[in-house]
């Protein structure tokens, strides 16, 4: 039977084995010796599917129609990260096929990622690849995604940084208002009565307000808030309106009276000069460190009553997000007596 078999097969032990060459080993887990199986047949078989593996889609494939096809329906902001991953993926593992790739290969990379760019990144990275490889199978390309669960992304006990955990406290804002911008200030005043996210809360037009209620879009959840126009907030929009630079339909305009959001999602403008503001307030006054204006919705959230009220103001779909980011404010605990 020895010499029947095909090239680089050999028989042995009991079983058949293939012997790669260098250049193919990733088909065959990196192995010099790879066992098809005890009986012809069965390695045969194995080697057949082997062969189509090696025939099949590559990961840069995948990136090519995920990019094409799912990219453009994410949001702007996820749009930009997720198309930095997919380029570093495509340009790292593009090479390897898809229906082979191993979380050995995918671990090696992910380590790569981390030492050169960090944790986050890292897994950012992974995240994108899972849903690459989920494309696959949605499209019939592959049966499954070989890596998903079977790669784990870097956590707290591997070092990565913790949640943020700033609390706002009350005199700290009093202290910021006293060298804030105006327009900063309105838009604070604001945002701590609903806890509205800063894109969503800069792209409030007048068409939002009607004689009892401010509409807000929650661009994370495709959700519209409705809400009551209590006497506080009123307040807080008749301030907005007063500290516009310019007449403009949005009711936080940047200086030439349009949207602070740019088409990419961002607000660097605006966040430009809300850094601004804070390296001013922490130089004049004694405010000691800067807040952030997700610092403020987490205000929101921590000085709720109750889990369920900060869930409600924050336009959250799940309790676990509401609890593990914005309820900062320790609470006492009660003694035993």
């Amino acid at each position: 039977m020895a010499d029947k078999l095909p090239v680089r097969w050999t028989f042995k032990h009991g079983a058949f084995y293939y012997r790669p060459k260098p250049a193919e080993r990733h088909l065959f887990d990196g192995k010099s010796w790879y066992r098809l199986g005890r009986t012809y047949p069965e390695a045969l078989r194995a080697m057949a599917d082997i062969r189509e593996l090696e025939l099949g889609e590559t990961v840069a494939d995948l990136v090519d129609g995920y990019t094409a096809e799912v990219l453009p329906t994410l949001k702007p902001q996820t749009r930009n990260g997720y198309g930095v991953a997919l380029k570093r993926i495509r340009g790292t593992l593009g090479h390897n096929r898809a229906a082979a790739l191993k979380p050995k290969i995918v671990y090696q990379y992910r380590n790569a990622v981390k030492q050169s760019r960090g944790m986050n990144p890292a897994n950012t990275d992974l995240k994108v690849l899972n849903g690459v490889l989920d494309y696959g199978v949605e499209k019939g390309i592959l049966d499954r995604n070989n890596i998903k669960g079977e790669v784990s992304y870097y956590g707290k006990r591997a070092g990565l940084r913790k949640e943020r955990e700033r609390y706002v406290e009350d005199w700290e804002l009093t202290e910021w208002r006293k060298v804030a911008k105006p327009q900063h200030v309105a838009f604070a005043a604001l945002v701590m009565l609903i806890g509205t996210r800063k894109s969503d809360t800069l792209r409030i037009t007048e068409e939002h307000i009607t004689d009892d209620t401010l509409y807000v879009y929650n661009s994370k959840t495709g959700k519209t808030l409705a809400f009551s126009l209590t006497p506080a907030l009123r307040a807080a929009i008749r301030e907005a309106h007063a500290k516009k630079p310019k007449p403009s339909p949005y009711l936080f305009p940047n200086s030439l009276g349009s949207c602070y959001v740019g088409e990419d999602g961002r607000c660097q403008s605006f966040d430009r000069s809300w850094r601004e503001g804070m390296a001013k307030a922490i130089k004049e006054t004694d405010l000691e460190e800067s807040f952030t204006r997700h610092d403020l919705r987490a205000k929101v959230g921590s000085d709720a009553d109750t889990d369920e009220r900060a869930m409600e103001l924050l336009g959250h779909s799940s309790m676990k997000t509401t609890r593990a980011h914005y309820r900062r404010k320790k609470q006492p605990i009660r003694p035993v007596k």
